[in-house]
Protein backbone atom coordinates (compact mmCIF):
# COMPACT_ATOMS: atom_id res chain seq x y z
CA UNK A 1 0.00 0.00 0.00
CA UNK A 2 3.13 2.00 0.94
CA UNK A 3 4.53 2.00 -2.15
CA UNK A 4 1.62 2.01 -4.12
CA UNK A 5 0.65 5.91 -2.38
CA UNK A 6 4.26 6.60 -3.28
CA UNK A 7 4.11 5.64 -6.69
CA UNK A 8 0.85 7.67 -7.23
CA UNK A 9 2.51 10.74 -5.42
CA UNK A 10 5.64 10.41 -7.75
CA UNK A 11 3.54 9.77 -10.60
CA UNK A 12 1.84 13.02 -9.78
CA UNK A 13 4.51 15.47 -8.97
CA UNK A 14 6.20 14.64 -12.11
CA UNK A 15 3.16 15.77 -14.59
CA UNK A 16 2.70 18.53 -12.17
CA UNK A 17 6.27 19.67 -12.93
CA UNK A 18 5.60 18.79 -16.57
CA UNK A 19 2.74 20.92 -16.86
CA UNK A 20 3.94 24.22 -14.45
CA UNK A 21 7.32 23.85 -13.88
CA UNK A 22 6.99 23.90 -10.34
CA UNK A 23 6.07 21.30 -7.59
CA UNK A 24 2.49 22.44 -7.21
CA UNK A 25 0.64 22.29 -3.55
CA UNK A 26 -1.85 19.51 -5.08
CA UNK A 27 1.22 17.51 -5.09
CA UNK A 28 1.35 17.30 -1.50
CA UNK A 29 -2.60 18.13 -0.53
CA UNK A 30 -3.46 15.90 2.19
CA UNK A 31 -6.86 15.05 2.03
CA UNK A 32 -9.70 15.79 -0.73
CA UNK A 33 -10.62 19.13 0.92
CA UNK A 34 -7.60 20.08 0.06
CA UNK A 35 -7.95 18.87 -3.15
CA UNK A 36 -11.53 20.95 -3.56
CA UNK A 37 -10.07 24.13 -2.27
CA UNK A 38 -7.20 23.83 -4.83
CA UNK A 39 -9.58 23.17 -7.62
CA UNK A 40 -12.03 25.69 -6.32
CA UNK A 41 -9.02 28.20 -6.69
CA UNK A 42 -7.66 26.96 -9.97
CA UNK A 43 -11.44 26.69 -11.33
CA UNK A 44 -11.83 30.65 -9.85
CA UNK A 45 -8.55 31.61 -11.71
CA UNK A 46 -9.74 29.82 -14.63
CA UNK A 47 -13.18 32.25 -14.78
CA UNK A 48 -11.24 35.09 -14.08
CA UNK A 49 -8.70 34.62 -16.94
CA UNK A 50 -11.67 33.69 -18.95
CA UNK A 51 -13.42 37.11 -17.82
CA UNK A 52 -9.88 38.87 -18.68
CA UNK A 53 -9.73 36.83 -22.70
CA UNK A 54 -13.27 38.16 -22.82
CA UNK A 55 -12.41 41.59 -21.60
CA UNK A 56 -9.33 41.75 -23.84
CA UNK A 57 -11.32 40.72 -26.88
CA UNK A 58 -13.74 43.40 -26.25
CA UNK A 59 -11.04 46.08 -26.17
CA UNK A 60 -9.53 43.71 -29.49
CA UNK A 61 -13.10 45.09 -30.98
CA UNK A 62 -12.62 48.32 -29.71
CA UNK A 63 -9.52 48.74 -31.30
CA UNK A 64 -10.49 47.02 -34.40
CA UNK A 65 -12.81 50.43 -34.81
CA UNK A 66 -10.26 52.56 -33.59
CA UNK A 67 -7.84 51.10 -36.17
CA UNK A 68 -10.37 51.83 -38.77
CA UNK A 69 -10.31 55.18 -38.04
CA UNK A 70 -6.62 55.31 -38.43
CA UNK A 71 -7.00 53.53 -41.82
CA UNK A 72 -9.96 56.22 -42.46
CA UNK A 73 -6.99 58.81 -41.56
CA UNK A 74 -4.29 56.98 -43.60
CA UNK A 75 -6.93 56.77 -46.11
CA UNK A 76 -7.22 60.61 -46.24
CA UNK A 77 -3.31 61.24 -45.73
CA UNK A 78 -2.88 59.30 -48.62
CA UNK A 79 -5.60 61.05 -50.57
CA UNK A 80 -4.15 64.30 -49.08
CA UNK A 81 -0.75 63.49 -50.29
CA UNK A 82 -1.45 62.45 -53.60
CA UNK A 83 -3.25 65.91 -54.10
CA UNK A 84 -0.61 67.69 -52.47
CA UNK A 85 1.96 66.19 -55.28
CA UNK A 86 -0.44 66.81 -57.76
CA UNK A 87 -0.53 70.44 -57.11
CA UNK A 88 3.33 70.55 -55.99
CA UNK A 89 3.37 68.97 -60.15
CA UNK A 90 0.60 71.84 -60.94
CA UNK A 91 2.91 74.92 -59.62
CA UNK A 92 6.26 73.84 -61.06
CA UNK A 93 4.47 73.77 -64.38
CA UNK A 94 3.26 76.84 -63.80
CA UNK A 95 6.47 78.01 -62.64
CA UNK A 96 8.04 76.66 -65.69
CA UNK A 97 5.22 78.78 -68.07
CA UNK A 98 6.34 81.78 -66.21
CA UNK A 99 9.65 81.20 -66.90
CA UNK A 100 9.12 80.92 -70.18
CA UNK A 101 6.31 83.88 -70.31
CA UNK A 102 9.18 86.41 -68.76
CA UNK A 103 11.86 85.52 -71.22
CA UNK A 104 9.44 86.25 -74.29
CA UNK A 105 8.46 89.35 -72.22
CA UNK A 106 12.04 90.50 -71.45
CA UNK A 107 12.72 89.35 -75.07
CA UNK A 108 9.83 91.55 -76.51
CA UNK A 109 10.71 94.89 -73.86
CA UNK A 110 14.45 94.30 -75.28
CA UNK A 111 12.94 95.01 -78.82
CA UNK A 112 10.75 97.77 -78.35
CA UNK A 113 13.65 99.76 -76.30
CA UNK A 114 15.87 98.96 -79.15
CA UNK A 115 13.33 99.94 -82.09
CA UNK A 116 12.69 102.88 -80.15
CA UNK A 117 16.41 104.04 -79.71
CA UNK A 118 16.93 103.41 -83.43
CA UNK A 119 13.86 105.45 -84.09
CA UNK A 120 15.42 108.22 -82.25
CA UNK A 121 19.01 107.89 -84.06
CA UNK A 122 17.04 107.81 -87.45
CA UNK A 123 15.29 111.17 -86.80
CA UNK A 124 18.25 112.84 -85.03
CA UNK A 125 21.85 112.00 -86.09
CA UNK A 126 23.07 112.57 -82.22
CA UNK A 127 19.89 111.51 -80.87
CA UNK A 128 20.17 114.60 -78.06
CA UNK A 129 17.55 117.15 -80.28
CA UNK A 130 15.24 118.49 -78.55
CA UNK A 131 11.73 119.03 -80.37
CA UNK A 132 12.09 122.59 -79.64
CA UNK A 133 15.04 123.15 -81.79
CA UNK A 134 14.04 121.29 -84.15
CA UNK A 135 10.98 123.86 -84.54
CA UNK A 136 12.92 126.90 -84.49
CA UNK A 137 15.20 125.78 -87.53
CA UNK A 138 11.72 125.78 -89.95
CA UNK A 139 13.02 128.13 -93.10
CA UNK A 140 9.05 129.15 -93.09
CA UNK A 141 5.73 127.94 -91.74
CA UNK A 142 5.09 125.08 -94.34
CA UNK A 143 8.12 123.39 -93.02
CA UNK A 144 7.38 124.72 -89.44
CA UNK A 145 4.03 122.84 -89.88
CA UNK A 146 5.67 120.30 -91.39
CA UNK A 147 7.79 119.76 -88.72
CA UNK A 148 5.34 120.20 -85.84
CA UNK A 149 3.45 116.99 -87.32
CA UNK A 150 6.16 115.01 -87.70
CA UNK A 151 7.53 115.66 -84.04
CA UNK A 152 3.68 114.84 -82.92
CA UNK A 153 3.77 111.73 -85.22
CA UNK A 154 7.28 110.77 -83.33
CA UNK A 155 6.01 111.89 -79.68
CA UNK A 156 3.01 109.68 -80.57
CA UNK A 157 5.60 106.49 -81.43
CA UNK A 158 7.49 107.43 -78.37
CA UNK A 159 4.26 107.50 -76.23
CA UNK A 160 2.97 104.23 -78.12
CA UNK A 161 6.26 102.49 -77.45
CA UNK A 162 6.67 103.44 -74.21
CA UNK A 163 3.10 102.42 -72.98
CA UNK A 164 3.79 98.96 -74.85
CA UNK A 165 7.30 98.85 -72.21
CA UNK A 166 5.58 100.15 -69.49
CA UNK A 167 3.06 96.80 -70.22
CA UNK A 168 5.31 94.75 -70.35
CA UNK A 169 7.57 95.69 -67.31
CA UNK A 170 4.14 95.54 -65.27
CA UNK A 171 3.80 91.86 -66.51
CA UNK A 172 6.96 91.13 -65.81
CA UNK A 173 6.87 92.72 -62.23
CA UNK A 174 3.40 90.58 -62.03
CA UNK A 175 4.38 87.60 -63.71
CA UNK A 176 8.00 87.40 -61.21
CA UNK A 177 5.84 88.46 -58.38
CA UNK A 178 3.62 85.04 -59.22
CA UNK A 179 6.74 83.15 -59.36
CA UNK A 180 7.62 84.17 -56.00
CA UNK A 181 4.27 83.17 -55.15
CA UNK A 182 4.11 79.87 -56.73
CA UNK A 183 7.54 79.05 -55.03
CA UNK A 184 6.71 79.78 -51.76
CA UNK A 185 3.42 77.29 -52.38
CA UNK A 186 5.23 75.06 -53.25
CA UNK A 187 7.87 74.86 -50.49
CA UNK A 188 4.92 75.27 -48.48
CA UNK A 189 3.17 71.80 -50.03
CA UNK A 190 6.70 70.15 -49.91
CA UNK A 191 6.68 71.21 -45.77
CA UNK A 192 3.07 69.87 -45.51
CA UNK A 193 3.98 66.74 -47.77
CA UNK A 194 6.73 66.10 -45.27
CA UNK A 195 4.38 66.13 -42.15
CA UNK A 196 1.77 64.37 -44.00
CA UNK A 197 4.12 61.62 -44.34
CA UNK A 198 5.32 61.84 -40.86
CA UNK A 199 1.61 61.96 -39.60
CA UNK A 200 1.25 58.37 -42.18
CA UNK A 201 3.79 56.96 -40.44
CA UNK A 202 3.55 57.78 -36.89
CA UNK A 203 -0.50 56.78 -37.13
CA UNK A 204 0.62 53.49 -39.08
CA UNK A 205 3.12 53.23 -35.91
CA UNK A 206 0.66 53.40 -33.30
CA UNK A 207 -1.96 51.01 -35.08
CA UNK A 208 0.54 48.05 -35.05
CA UNK A 209 1.70 49.26 -31.40
CA UNK A 210 -1.69 48.98 -30.21
CA UNK A 211 -2.62 45.66 -32.04
CA UNK A 212 0.57 43.99 -30.99
CA UNK A 213 -0.18 44.77 -27.19
CA UNK A 214 -3.69 43.68 -27.29
CA UNK A 215 -2.55 40.38 -29.28
CA UNK A 216 0.11 39.76 -26.39
CA UNK A 217 -2.58 40.45 -24.00
CA UNK A 218 -4.74 37.96 -25.08
CA UNK A 219 -2.40 35.34 -26.12
CA UNK A 220 -1.11 35.80 -22.91
CA UNK A 221 -4.04 35.10 -21.35
CA UNK A 222 -4.73 32.38 -23.37
CA UNK A 223 -1.54 30.90 -22.40
CA UNK A 224 -2.08 31.11 -18.60
CA UNK A 225 -6.10 29.72 -19.07
CA UNK A 226 -4.43 26.42 -20.97
CA UNK A 227 -2.18 25.98 -18.07
CA UNK A 228 -4.83 26.40 -15.63
CA UNK A 229 -6.73 23.75 -17.59
CA UNK A 230 -4.47 21.50 -17.18
CA UNK A 231 -3.82 22.34 -13.10
CA UNK A 232 -7.72 21.42 -13.33
CA UNK A 233 -7.75 17.96 -15.20
CA UNK A 234 -4.86 17.18 -12.79
CA UNK A 235 -6.48 18.24 -9.89
CA UNK A 236 -9.65 16.90 -10.93
CA UNK A 237 -7.71 13.30 -11.91
CA UNK A 238 -6.01 13.25 -8.42
CA UNK A 239 -9.61 13.95 -6.63
CA UNK A 240 -11.08 11.20 -8.77
CA UNK A 241 -8.50 8.67 -7.83
CA UNK A 242 -9.05 9.92 -3.98
CA UNK A 243 -12.44 8.67 -4.54
CA UNK A 244 -11.14 5.34 -6.24
CA UNK A 245 -8.81 4.68 -3.11
CA UNK A 246 -12.02 5.34 -0.24
CA UNK A 247 -14.01 2.73 -2.29
CA UNK A 248 -11.30 0.45 -2.29
CA UNK A 249 -10.90 0.78 1.17
CA UNK A 250 -14.24 0.31 1.72
CA UNK A 251 -14.24 -2.93 -0.14
CA UNK A 252 -10.85 -3.67 1.52
CA UNK A 253 -12.74 -3.43 4.96
CA UNK A 254 -15.08 -6.14 3.25
CA UNK A 255 -12.78 -8.69 3.14
CA UNK A 256 -12.88 -11.10 6.15
CA UNK A 257 -8.98 -12.59 5.90
CA UNK A 258 -7.73 -9.13 5.60
CA UNK A 259 -9.64 -7.75 8.60
CA UNK A 260 -8.57 -10.90 10.54
CA UNK A 261 -4.79 -10.07 9.80
CA UNK A 262 -5.23 -6.10 10.36
CA UNK A 263 -6.98 -7.64 14.23
CA UNK A 264 -4.04 -9.65 14.73
CA UNK A 265 -1.51 -6.61 13.55
CA UNK A 266 -3.44 -4.24 16.20
CA UNK A 267 -0.51 -3.16 19.31
CA UNK A 268 -1.70 -2.01 22.52
CA UNK A 269 -0.91 1.55 23.96
CA UNK A 270 -1.78 3.63 26.88
CA UNK A 271 -5.03 5.41 25.05
CA UNK A 272 -5.19 7.93 27.87
CA UNK A 273 -1.91 9.03 27.49
CA UNK A 274 -2.46 8.88 23.55
CA UNK A 275 -5.52 11.22 24.40
CA UNK A 276 -3.47 13.40 26.28
CA UNK A 277 -1.13 14.15 23.95
CA UNK A 278 -3.30 14.81 21.20
CA UNK A 279 -5.17 17.33 23.13
CA UNK A 280 -1.81 19.02 24.26
CA UNK A 281 -1.63 20.54 20.72
CA UNK A 282 -5.23 22.10 20.77
CA UNK A 283 -5.17 25.61 19.23
CA UNK A 284 -2.15 24.34 16.49
CA UNK A 285 -2.67 26.58 13.62
CA UNK A 286 -4.24 24.72 10.55
CA UNK A 287 -1.55 24.22 7.69
CA UNK A 288 -2.70 23.02 3.99
CA UNK A 289 -0.15 19.84 4.21
CA UNK A 290 1.22 20.43 7.59
CA UNK A 291 3.04 17.37 9.63
CA UNK A 292 4.62 19.35 12.47
CA UNK A 293 3.49 21.03 15.69
CA UNK A 294 4.31 24.29 13.51
CA UNK A 295 0.60 23.34 11.87
CA UNK A 296 -1.18 20.61 10.75
CA UNK A 297 -3.79 19.33 8.52
CA UNK A 298 -6.23 16.78 9.44
CA UNK A 299 -4.28 13.47 8.53
CA UNK A 300 -0.64 14.95 8.96
CA UNK A 301 -2.20 15.75 12.79
CA UNK A 302 -3.29 12.12 13.39
CA UNK A 303 -0.28 10.42 11.44
CA UNK A 304 1.89 12.57 14.13
CA UNK A 305 -0.08 11.69 17.16
CA UNK A 306 0.17 8.18 16.58
CA UNK A 307 3.99 8.07 15.70
CA UNK A 308 5.09 9.63 18.90
CA UNK A 309 3.48 6.10 20.63
CA UNK A 310 5.72 4.02 17.65
CA UNK A 311 2.59 3.32 15.74
CA UNK A 312 3.01 4.35 12.10
CA UNK A 313 -0.35 4.94 9.65
CA UNK A 314 0.08 6.48 6.02
CA UNK A 315 0.07 9.82 5.22
CA UNK A 316 -3.44 11.05 4.20
CA UNK A 317 -6.92 10.72 5.00
CA UNK A 318 -7.78 8.32 2.54
CA UNK A 319 -5.23 6.22 2.70
CA UNK A 320 -5.64 5.97 6.77
CA UNK A 321 -9.36 4.50 5.88
CA UNK A 322 -7.76 1.72 4.10
CA UNK A 323 -5.83 1.03 7.44
CA UNK A 324 -6.75 -1.11 10.76
CA UNK A 325 -10.16 -2.74 11.10
CA UNK A 326 -13.76 -1.35 10.88
CA UNK A 327 -15.76 -0.20 13.36
CA UNK A 328 -19.40 0.63 13.92
CA UNK A 329 -20.63 4.11 14.87
CA UNK A 330 -22.19 2.56 17.60
CA UNK A 331 -19.24 0.89 19.18
CA UNK A 332 -16.60 3.54 19.33
CA UNK A 333 -13.91 3.26 21.05
CA UNK A 334 -11.08 5.93 22.61
CA UNK A 335 -8.63 6.05 19.99
CA UNK A 336 -10.42 5.35 16.72
CA UNK A 337 -9.61 7.33 13.72
CA UNK A 338 -13.37 8.94 12.39
CA UNK A 339 -13.74 9.80 8.90
CA UNK A 340 -16.10 12.20 7.24
CA UNK A 341 -16.96 12.91 3.66
CA UNK A 342 -17.02 17.12 3.82
CA UNK A 343 -16.75 17.92 -0.25
CA UNK A 344 -17.52 15.44 -2.09
CA UNK A 345 -17.65 11.05 -1.76
CA UNK A 346 -14.70 10.25 0.03
CA UNK A 347 -12.37 10.18 3.07
CA UNK A 348 -11.56 13.64 3.27
CA UNK A 349 -11.22 14.30 6.81
CA UNK A 350 -10.19 12.60 10.09
CA UNK A 351 -10.26 13.13 13.77
CA UNK A 352 -9.53 11.14 16.53
CA UNK A 353 -12.37 9.77 18.59
CA UNK A 354 -12.23 11.14 22.48
CA UNK A 355 -15.65 9.41 23.67
CA UNK A 356 -18.59 10.88 24.38
CA UNK A 357 -19.22 11.43 20.65
CA UNK A 358 -16.10 14.13 20.60
CA UNK A 359 -12.88 14.01 18.54
CA UNK A 360 -9.70 16.13 18.60
CA UNK A 361 -8.75 16.89 15.18
CA UNK A 362 -7.15 19.68 12.87
CA UNK A 363 -9.26 22.19 10.71
CA UNK A 364 -9.61 25.32 9.95
CA UNK A 365 -9.53 26.70 12.83
CA UNK A 366 -6.81 24.53 14.03
CA UNK A 367 -6.40 21.45 16.73
CA UNK A 368 -9.84 21.54 18.15
CA UNK A 369 -12.66 19.51 19.72
CA UNK A 370 -15.89 18.52 17.65
CA UNK A 371 -18.96 17.01 18.03
CA UNK A 372 -19.23 14.52 15.61
CA UNK A 373 -22.90 14.17 15.77
CA UNK A 374 -23.68 18.14 15.62
CA UNK A 375 -25.22 19.46 12.38
CA UNK A 376 -21.93 19.97 10.67
CA UNK A 377 -20.39 16.69 10.97
CA UNK A 378 -22.96 14.75 11.93
CA UNK A 379 -24.09 14.07 7.81
CA UNK A 380 -20.96 14.12 7.01
CA UNK A 381 -19.54 10.73 8.42
CA UNK A 382 -18.16 8.19 6.80
CA UNK A 383 -17.21 5.26 9.35
CA UNK A 384 -14.49 4.68 11.58
CA UNK A 385 -11.01 2.88 12.28
CA UNK A 386 -9.31 1.00 15.21
CA UNK A 387 -6.13 1.28 14.77
CA UNK A 388 -4.71 0.51 18.38
CA UNK A 389 -5.96 -2.13 20.72
CA UNK A 390 -8.40 -1.13 23.45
Amino acid sequence: MKKKHKKRMVISLALSILISGSIPFAAVAASLSQEKQQLNQLLSEANQTNQHIAIAKVQAQSLQAKVQNYESSLKNLQTALSANLIQMKHTEQQIIVLDNRIAQNQKQLTYYRQHLAEQLRVMYENGKVSYLEVLFQSANWQDFLSRLYMLVTIARADQNLEHKISGIEHQLNSQKTLKVSDYNQLATKKSEYQILMQADQLIENQKQRALDAVNQSIQSQITRHGMLESQIQLTQTQIKQIELETQQAEQLMQNSSYVAQAEKNLVSINLQDLLKYAESYLGTPYVWGGTSPSGFDCSGFTQYVFAHFGVNIYRTSEEQFAEGVPVNESNLSLGDLVFFQTYAPGATHVGIYIGNNMMVDAQDYGVSIDNITNSYWGPKYLGARQIVKN
